[in-house]
Protein backbone atom coordinates (compact mmCIF):
# COMPACT_ATOMS: atom_id res chain seq x y z
CA UNK A 1 0.00 0.00 0.00
CA UNK A 2 1.18 3.24 -1.09
CA UNK A 3 0.93 6.46 1.41
CA UNK A 4 -1.56 8.27 -1.19
CA UNK A 5 -4.01 5.28 -0.40
CA UNK A 6 -4.38 6.54 3.28
CA UNK A 7 -4.56 10.13 2.93
CA UNK A 8 -8.01 10.72 3.65
CA UNK A 9 -8.27 8.63 7.19
CA UNK A 10 -4.81 9.61 7.94
CA UNK A 11 -6.05 13.20 7.69
CA UNK A 12 -9.19 12.79 10.13
CA UNK A 13 -6.52 10.92 12.68
CA UNK A 14 -4.15 14.26 12.06
CA UNK A 15 -6.82 16.48 13.36
CA UNK A 16 -8.04 14.41 15.86
CA UNK A 17 -3.88 14.34 17.23
CA UNK A 18 -3.88 17.66 16.79
CA UNK A 19 -6.93 18.77 18.71
CA UNK A 20 -6.79 16.23 21.92
CA UNK A 21 -2.64 16.71 21.93
CA UNK A 22 -0.77 19.23 20.03
CA UNK A 23 -3.12 21.72 20.40
CA UNK A 24 -2.09 21.92 24.04
CA UNK A 25 1.98 21.42 24.16
CA UNK A 26 2.73 25.19 24.21
CA UNK A 27 1.93 25.21 27.72
CA UNK A 28 4.11 22.78 28.70
CA UNK A 29 7.20 23.82 30.68
CA UNK A 30 10.48 23.14 29.23
CA UNK A 31 11.28 20.54 32.09
CA UNK A 32 8.80 18.44 30.25
CA UNK A 33 9.10 19.22 26.62
CA UNK A 34 13.25 17.71 27.37
CA UNK A 35 11.67 14.49 28.75
CA UNK A 36 9.22 13.89 26.09
CA UNK A 37 12.05 14.45 23.58
CA UNK A 38 14.43 12.35 25.34
CA UNK A 39 12.33 9.09 26.06
CA UNK A 40 10.81 9.26 22.77
CA UNK A 41 14.52 9.18 21.28
CA UNK A 42 15.29 6.64 23.78
CA UNK A 43 12.37 4.79 22.37
CA UNK A 44 13.76 5.14 18.50
CA UNK A 45 17.29 4.11 19.43
CA UNK A 46 16.44 1.13 21.56
CA UNK A 47 13.52 -0.51 19.08
CA UNK A 48 16.63 0.19 16.19
CA UNK A 49 18.99 -2.17 18.32
CA UNK A 50 16.50 -4.85 18.51
CA UNK A 51 14.76 -5.16 15.20
CA UNK A 52 16.44 -3.51 12.46
CA UNK A 53 19.73 -5.08 11.28
CA UNK A 54 21.11 -1.93 9.42
CA UNK A 55 20.96 -0.21 12.87
CA UNK A 56 22.43 -3.11 14.50
CA UNK A 57 25.00 -3.55 12.59
CA UNK A 58 26.03 0.57 13.16
CA UNK A 59 25.21 0.69 16.62
CA UNK A 60 28.00 -2.75 17.22
CA UNK A 61 30.52 -0.98 15.22
CA UNK A 62 30.32 2.12 17.00
CA UNK A 63 30.39 0.45 20.25
CA UNK A 64 27.21 2.00 21.37
CA UNK A 65 24.32 0.06 23.56
CA UNK A 66 21.60 2.73 23.95
CA UNK A 67 19.53 0.96 26.71
CA UNK A 68 22.75 1.27 28.43
CA UNK A 69 25.17 4.29 26.85
CA UNK A 70 22.21 6.67 26.30
CA UNK A 71 22.21 9.16 29.15
CA UNK A 72 21.37 12.38 27.87
CA UNK A 73 20.80 13.85 24.11
CA UNK A 74 24.34 14.65 23.42
CA UNK A 75 24.72 10.74 23.52
CA UNK A 76 23.27 10.99 19.93
CA UNK A 77 26.61 12.16 18.55
CA UNK A 78 28.51 8.81 19.25
CA UNK A 79 26.45 7.52 15.92
CA UNK A 80 27.64 8.46 12.48
CA UNK A 81 25.54 10.18 10.27
CA UNK A 82 22.97 8.46 7.82
CA UNK A 83 23.14 9.94 3.80
CA UNK A 84 20.65 9.79 1.28
CA UNK A 85 23.03 7.53 -0.91
CA UNK A 86 22.89 5.15 2.74
CA UNK A 87 18.92 4.84 2.83
CA UNK A 88 19.01 4.58 -0.85
CA UNK A 89 21.65 1.38 -0.63
CA UNK A 90 20.01 -0.45 2.69
CA UNK A 91 16.83 0.08 2.36
CA UNK A 92 15.83 -3.11 2.71
CA UNK A 93 17.99 -3.54 5.99
CA UNK A 94 16.50 -0.56 7.54
CA UNK A 95 12.80 -1.85 8.01
CA UNK A 96 11.70 -3.10 11.13
CA UNK A 97 9.52 -6.12 10.28
CA UNK A 98 7.51 -5.95 13.40
CA UNK A 99 5.67 -2.55 12.18
CA UNK A 100 5.52 -3.53 8.41
CA UNK A 101 1.83 -4.41 8.33
CA UNK A 102 0.76 -0.68 10.23
CA UNK A 103 3.44 1.05 7.14
CA UNK A 104 3.41 2.12 3.69
CA UNK A 105 5.41 2.77 1.19
CA UNK A 106 6.27 6.47 0.71
CA UNK A 107 8.88 8.00 -2.03
CA UNK A 108 11.06 11.12 -2.65
CA UNK A 109 13.28 12.01 -5.63
CA UNK A 110 15.52 14.68 -3.69
CA UNK A 111 17.61 17.36 -4.83
CA UNK A 112 19.30 15.41 -7.58
CA UNK A 113 17.03 13.69 -8.80
CA UNK A 114 17.53 10.37 -7.43
CA UNK A 115 13.98 8.35 -5.94
CA UNK A 116 14.59 7.42 -2.61
CA UNK A 117 12.13 5.22 -1.37
CA UNK A 118 11.00 4.09 2.54
CA UNK A 119 8.20 2.73 5.06
CA UNK A 120 6.18 4.73 7.20
CA UNK A 121 3.88 4.14 9.91
CA UNK A 122 0.53 5.29 10.10
CA UNK A 123 1.03 6.78 12.86
CA UNK A 124 3.70 9.20 11.59
CA UNK A 125 1.64 9.90 8.69
CA UNK A 126 -1.14 11.34 11.07
CA UNK A 127 1.51 13.27 13.22
CA UNK A 128 2.27 14.71 10.30
CA UNK A 129 -0.97 15.58 9.59
CA UNK A 130 -2.04 17.07 12.80
CA UNK A 131 1.26 19.58 12.77
CA UNK A 132 -0.12 20.50 9.69
CA UNK A 133 -3.81 21.11 11.41
CA UNK A 134 -1.58 23.33 14.11
CA UNK A 135 0.55 25.32 11.64
CA UNK A 136 -2.64 26.31 9.50
CA UNK A 137 -4.61 27.54 12.46
CA UNK A 138 -2.33 30.04 13.21
CA UNK A 139 -4.16 32.06 10.81
CA UNK A 140 -7.99 30.99 11.74
CA UNK A 141 -8.14 27.43 9.96
CA UNK A 142 -11.27 25.53 11.59
CA UNK A 143 -11.75 21.78 10.15
CA UNK A 144 -12.42 22.32 6.52
CA UNK A 145 -11.79 25.71 6.10
CA UNK A 146 -12.11 26.60 2.54
CA UNK A 147 -8.86 26.28 0.37
CA UNK A 148 -7.51 26.95 -2.67
CA UNK A 149 -3.88 24.79 -3.56
CA UNK A 150 -2.07 25.45 -6.70
CA UNK A 151 -0.42 22.36 -6.71
CA UNK A 152 -0.43 18.74 -7.34
CA UNK A 153 -3.66 18.91 -9.59
CA UNK A 154 -2.48 17.79 -13.26
CA UNK A 155 -5.26 17.65 -16.34
CA UNK A 156 -5.24 14.23 -17.63
CA UNK A 157 -5.94 15.32 -21.13
CA UNK A 158 -6.34 18.76 -22.92
CA UNK A 159 -10.35 18.95 -22.90
CA UNK A 160 -10.06 18.49 -18.65
CA UNK A 161 -10.65 22.11 -16.53
CA UNK A 162 -7.37 23.54 -15.32
CA UNK A 163 -8.99 23.61 -12.61
CA UNK A 164 -11.03 20.72 -9.75
CA UNK A 165 -13.06 20.93 -6.55
CA UNK A 166 -12.49 18.28 -3.93
CA UNK A 167 -15.30 18.36 -2.05
CA UNK A 168 -13.89 16.35 0.80
CA UNK A 169 -11.04 18.11 1.41
CA UNK A 170 -13.36 21.53 0.49
CA UNK A 171 -10.33 22.61 -2.03
CA UNK A 172 -10.14 23.82 -5.23
CA UNK A 173 -7.21 22.35 -6.80
CA UNK A 174 -5.69 24.58 -9.79
CA UNK A 175 -3.34 23.05 -12.04
CA UNK A 176 0.44 25.26 -11.57
CA UNK A 177 1.64 24.49 -15.25
CA UNK A 178 -1.01 26.26 -17.12
CA UNK A 179 -0.98 29.06 -15.23
CA UNK A 180 0.57 31.54 -17.99
CA UNK A 181 0.06 35.34 -18.42
CA UNK A 182 -3.01 34.22 -21.85
CA UNK A 183 -5.14 32.37 -18.95
CA UNK A 184 -4.17 33.90 -15.82
CA UNK A 185 -7.52 36.21 -16.05
CA UNK A 186 -9.29 33.35 -15.51
CA UNK A 187 -7.36 31.70 -12.61
CA UNK A 188 -7.81 35.38 -10.85
CA UNK A 189 -11.86 34.97 -11.85
CA UNK A 190 -12.00 31.72 -10.49
CA UNK A 191 -10.39 32.53 -7.43
CA UNK A 192 -12.59 35.40 -6.62
CA UNK A 193 -16.24 33.21 -7.32
CA UNK A 194 -14.23 30.59 -5.35
CA UNK A 195 -13.28 33.02 -2.43
CA UNK A 196 -10.77 30.58 -0.38
CA UNK A 197 -9.86 31.52 2.85
CA UNK A 198 -6.60 30.24 2.78
CA UNK A 199 -4.25 29.13 -0.32
CA UNK A 200 -1.51 26.80 -0.26
CA UNK A 201 1.16 26.04 -3.16
CA UNK A 202 4.97 25.94 -3.65
CA UNK A 203 6.56 29.15 -3.41
CA UNK A 204 7.29 29.29 -7.02
CA UNK A 205 3.78 28.82 -7.75
CA UNK A 206 2.04 31.16 -5.15
CA UNK A 207 4.54 33.45 -6.47
CA UNK A 208 3.61 33.65 -9.96
CA UNK A 209 -0.39 33.88 -8.81
CA UNK A 210 0.49 36.99 -6.72
CA UNK A 211 2.03 38.04 -9.75
CA UNK A 212 -0.75 38.17 -12.01
CA UNK A 213 -3.15 39.02 -8.97
CA UNK A 214 -1.74 42.03 -7.90
CA UNK A 215 -3.57 44.74 -10.04
CA UNK A 216 -6.78 43.46 -8.27
CA UNK A 217 -4.83 42.81 -4.91
CA UNK A 218 -7.71 44.87 -2.95
CA UNK A 219 -10.44 42.16 -4.07
CA UNK A 220 -8.49 39.46 -1.84
CA UNK A 221 -9.19 41.22 1.27
CA UNK A 222 -11.30 37.71 1.64
CA UNK A 223 -7.74 36.00 2.00
CA UNK A 224 -6.53 34.93 5.60
CA UNK A 225 -3.38 32.91 5.16
CA UNK A 226 -0.88 31.83 2.42
CA UNK A 227 0.99 28.62 2.81
CA UNK A 228 3.61 27.71 1.00
CA UNK A 229 6.34 24.65 1.14
CA UNK A 230 8.08 21.60 -0.52
CA UNK A 231 10.66 24.16 -1.65
CA UNK A 232 13.13 26.92 -0.27
CA UNK A 233 11.17 30.46 -0.37
CA UNK A 234 12.89 33.34 -1.74
CA UNK A 235 13.27 36.88 -0.59
CA UNK A 236 11.88 38.25 -3.59
CA UNK A 237 8.72 35.73 -3.60
CA UNK A 238 7.71 36.18 0.30
CA UNK A 239 8.02 39.91 -1.09
CA UNK A 240 6.10 39.67 -4.09
CA UNK A 241 3.20 37.45 -1.98
CA UNK A 242 2.92 40.13 0.34
CA UNK A 243 2.56 42.77 -2.00
CA UNK A 244 -0.58 41.54 -3.62
CA UNK A 245 -2.06 39.47 -0.54
CA UNK A 246 -0.92 40.95 2.87
CA UNK A 247 1.28 40.10 5.43
CA UNK A 248 -0.39 36.83 5.73
CA UNK A 249 2.40 34.60 4.69
CA UNK A 250 3.05 31.15 6.38
CA UNK A 251 6.19 29.08 5.43
CA UNK A 252 6.53 25.46 6.32
CA UNK A 253 9.82 23.37 5.72
CA UNK A 254 9.24 19.14 6.08
CA UNK A 255 10.05 16.61 3.90
CA UNK A 256 8.90 12.95 2.90
CA UNK A 257 11.57 11.21 5.12
CA UNK A 258 10.11 10.98 8.89
CA UNK A 259 13.23 13.86 10.29
CA UNK A 260 12.04 17.27 11.41
CA UNK A 261 9.23 19.86 10.67
CA UNK A 262 10.18 23.48 10.81
CA UNK A 263 7.71 26.40 10.49
CA UNK A 264 7.01 29.87 10.85
CA UNK A 265 5.50 31.24 13.41
CA UNK A 266 2.41 33.12 14.18
CA UNK A 267 3.99 36.77 14.45
CA UNK A 268 5.88 36.01 11.09
CA UNK A 269 9.40 36.46 13.09
CA UNK A 270 11.17 33.86 12.05
CA UNK A 271 10.59 29.74 12.18
CA UNK A 272 10.21 27.38 15.13
CA UNK A 273 11.33 23.87 15.51
CA UNK A 274 7.85 21.36 16.16
CA UNK A 275 9.94 19.86 18.59
CA UNK A 276 7.34 16.87 19.48
CA UNK A 277 8.08 15.80 15.63
CA UNK A 278 11.60 14.80 15.29
CA UNK A 279 14.64 16.08 17.15
CA UNK A 280 17.19 18.26 14.84
CA UNK A 281 20.25 18.74 15.72
CA UNK A 282 22.24 21.85 14.12
CA UNK A 283 25.96 21.22 13.17
CA UNK A 284 28.83 23.88 12.77
CA UNK A 285 30.62 23.30 9.35
CA UNK A 286 33.71 24.66 7.89
CA UNK A 287 32.71 27.27 5.12
CA UNK A 288 29.66 28.06 6.09
CA UNK A 289 28.32 31.75 8.02
CA UNK A 290 28.77 32.00 11.54
CA UNK A 291 24.91 32.00 11.83
CA UNK A 292 24.89 29.17 9.69
CA UNK A 293 24.48 24.89 10.32
CA UNK A 294 23.65 21.99 9.17
CA UNK A 295 20.68 20.52 9.36
CA UNK A 296 20.55 17.03 11.20
CA UNK A 297 17.48 14.86 12.11
CA UNK A 298 16.14 11.77 14.18
CA UNK A 299 12.89 10.42 13.75
CA UNK A 300 10.70 10.37 16.85
CA UNK A 301 7.47 8.78 15.70
CA UNK A 302 8.55 6.21 12.81
CA UNK A 303 9.38 2.53 14.53
CA UNK A 304 9.12 0.77 11.41
CA UNK A 305 11.89 2.58 9.74
CA UNK A 306 13.65 5.47 11.74
CA UNK A 307 15.95 7.93 10.80
CA UNK A 308 18.28 8.37 13.01
CA UNK A 309 21.19 11.22 12.75
CA UNK A 310 19.92 11.85 9.08
CA UNK A 311 22.00 14.43 7.12
CA UNK A 312 19.22 16.59 5.26
CA UNK A 313 21.53 18.52 3.18
CA UNK A 314 19.86 21.77 4.26
CA UNK A 315 21.24 24.65 5.96
CA UNK A 316 19.33 26.37 8.85
CA UNK A 317 20.13 30.11 9.35
CA UNK A 318 19.71 30.66 13.11
CA UNK A 319 18.26 33.84 13.81
CA UNK A 320 19.91 34.27 17.28
CA UNK A 321 23.79 32.26 17.32
CA UNK A 322 23.73 32.31 21.29
CA UNK A 323 20.05 31.31 22.59
CA UNK A 324 18.72 31.16 25.68
CA UNK A 325 20.03 28.93 27.67
CA UNK A 326 17.09 26.99 28.16
CA UNK A 327 15.18 27.53 25.64
CA UNK A 328 14.67 23.78 23.86
CA UNK A 329 16.00 24.97 20.18
CA UNK A 330 17.18 28.25 18.73
CA UNK A 331 14.53 30.48 16.76
CA UNK A 332 15.37 30.13 12.91
CA UNK A 333 15.67 32.86 10.67
CA UNK A 334 15.41 30.98 7.53
CA UNK A 335 16.24 27.17 5.78
CA UNK A 336 18.35 26.83 2.33
CA UNK A 337 17.05 24.02 0.73
CA UNK A 338 15.73 22.63 -2.89
CA UNK A 339 15.20 25.50 -5.37
CA UNK A 340 15.17 24.31 -8.88
CA UNK A 341 15.00 26.47 -12.05
CA UNK A 342 11.20 26.61 -13.35
CA UNK A 343 11.17 25.13 -17.24
CA UNK A 344 9.83 28.51 -19.63
CA UNK A 345 7.33 28.09 -21.92
CA UNK A 346 7.45 29.77 -25.38
CA UNK A 347 3.38 31.23 -24.11
CA UNK A 348 5.53 32.54 -21.23
CA UNK A 349 4.65 29.86 -18.40
CA UNK A 350 7.06 29.07 -15.55
CA UNK A 351 6.59 24.88 -14.42
CA UNK A 352 7.41 24.61 -10.95
CA UNK A 353 10.29 21.70 -10.72
CA UNK A 354 8.14 20.49 -7.59
CA UNK A 355 5.20 18.31 -9.78
CA UNK A 356 7.53 16.50 -11.90
CA UNK A 357 9.13 15.39 -8.79
CA UNK A 358 6.27 14.14 -7.69
CA UNK A 359 5.09 12.62 -11.08
CA UNK A 360 9.14 11.15 -10.65
CA UNK A 361 8.50 9.49 -7.41
CA UNK A 362 6.28 7.04 -8.90
CA UNK A 363 8.06 5.36 -11.42
CA UNK A 364 10.30 2.91 -9.19
CA UNK A 365 12.80 1.60 -12.15
CA UNK A 366 14.08 5.43 -12.92
CA UNK A 367 17.09 5.86 -10.60
CA UNK A 368 17.91 9.07 -11.55
CA UNK A 369 17.11 11.75 -13.68
CA UNK A 370 17.72 15.64 -15.31
CA UNK A 371 16.13 17.78 -17.04
CA UNK A 372 18.13 20.30 -19.43
CA UNK A 373 16.27 23.16 -21.44
CA UNK A 374 18.59 24.58 -24.27
CA UNK A 375 15.89 26.97 -25.12
CA UNK A 376 12.22 27.94 -24.74
CA UNK A 377 10.69 25.04 -27.39
CA UNK A 378 13.41 22.24 -26.50
CA UNK A 379 13.75 20.09 -23.21
CA UNK A 380 16.04 17.14 -22.64
CA UNK A 381 15.11 14.27 -20.12
CA UNK A 382 18.03 12.10 -18.92
CA UNK A 383 17.33 9.01 -17.35
CA UNK A 384 19.24 6.52 -15.79
CA UNK A 385 17.25 2.93 -15.53
CA UNK A 386 17.91 -0.11 -12.72
CA UNK A 387 19.76 -2.62 -14.45
CA UNK A 388 16.48 -5.27 -13.94
CA UNK A 389 13.84 -2.57 -15.26
CA UNK A 390 11.55 -4.28 -17.50
CA UNK A 391 9.39 -3.59 -21.01
CA UNK A 392 12.06 -0.27 -20.93
CA UNK A 393 10.27 0.73 -24.83
CA UNK A 394 6.67 0.75 -22.81
CA UNK A 395 8.42 2.74 -19.82
CA UNK A 396 9.47 5.47 -21.90
CA UNK A 397 6.44 5.75 -23.89
CA UNK A 398 4.37 6.10 -20.62
CA UNK A 399 7.12 8.78 -19.34
CA UNK A 400 7.16 10.86 -22.16
CA UNK A 401 2.79 11.10 -22.36
CA UNK A 402 3.23 11.92 -18.50
CA UNK A 403 6.11 14.76 -19.02
CA UNK A 404 5.11 15.94 -22.09
CA UNK A 405 1.26 16.41 -20.73
CA UNK A 406 3.04 18.54 -18.44
CA UNK A 407 4.82 20.79 -21.04
CA UNK A 408 2.17 21.23 -23.28
CA UNK A 409 2.21 20.90 -26.94
CA UNK A 410 4.29 23.65 -27.36
CA UNK A 411 7.55 22.24 -26.25
CA UNK A 412 9.35 19.33 -27.67
CA UNK A 413 11.00 16.59 -25.15
CA UNK A 414 13.63 14.33 -26.15
CA UNK A 415 14.12 11.75 -23.70
CA UNK A 416 17.79 9.91 -23.21
CA UNK A 417 18.62 6.96 -21.55
CA UNK A 418 21.87 7.45 -20.25
CA UNK A 419 24.69 7.65 -17.16
CA UNK A 420 26.14 10.97 -18.18
CA UNK A 421 24.65 13.75 -16.38
CA UNK A 422 25.19 17.43 -16.50
CA UNK A 423 27.19 18.65 -13.90
CA UNK A 424 27.39 22.43 -12.32
CA UNK A 425 30.94 23.91 -11.46
CA UNK A 426 30.75 22.91 -8.09
CA UNK A 427 30.22 18.89 -9.06
CA UNK A 428 26.83 18.48 -8.27
CA UNK A 429 24.18 17.01 -10.38
CA UNK A 430 20.95 19.61 -10.69
CA UNK A 431 17.92 18.03 -11.14
CA UNK A 432 16.72 20.74 -13.54
CA UNK A 433 19.33 22.80 -15.36
CA UNK A 434 18.51 25.59 -17.81
CA UNK A 435 21.38 26.36 -20.63
CA UNK A 436 20.25 29.70 -21.66
CA UNK A 437 19.58 32.91 -20.36
CA UNK A 438 15.82 34.34 -20.92
CA UNK A 439 15.20 37.84 -22.30
CA UNK A 440 13.07 39.58 -19.78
Amino acid sequence: MHKKQIRPLARLHGYWLYRRFLSGTHTWPEEKKRAYVFHLLRQTLIRASEGIPFYQERFRKAGFNPARDFRSVEDLSRLPLLTKDDVRAHHEEMVDRRYFSTSVEANTSGTTGQPMTMRLGLHYIAFDYACMYRFWAQAGYRFRSRFAAVRSYVPQTASDPLWKFNFWQNTLYMSAYHLKPSNSHAYIEALLKFRPEFIRGYASSVNVLAEYAYPRRKEFDFIRGIFTASETLLGSERETIERTFGKKLYDWYGMTEPAVVITETADHNGMEVNWEYGFPEFLESEGLQPNERRLVATSLHNPVMPFIRYETEDIVRLADQNPAPRSLYPKIASISGRKDKTILTPDGGRLPSLNFYSLLQTYADILKFQFIQRDLSHVTMKIALRPQAADIPALIDKLRAEVTRRLGPRVILDIEQTEDFERSPDGKTPAFKRLFKPTL
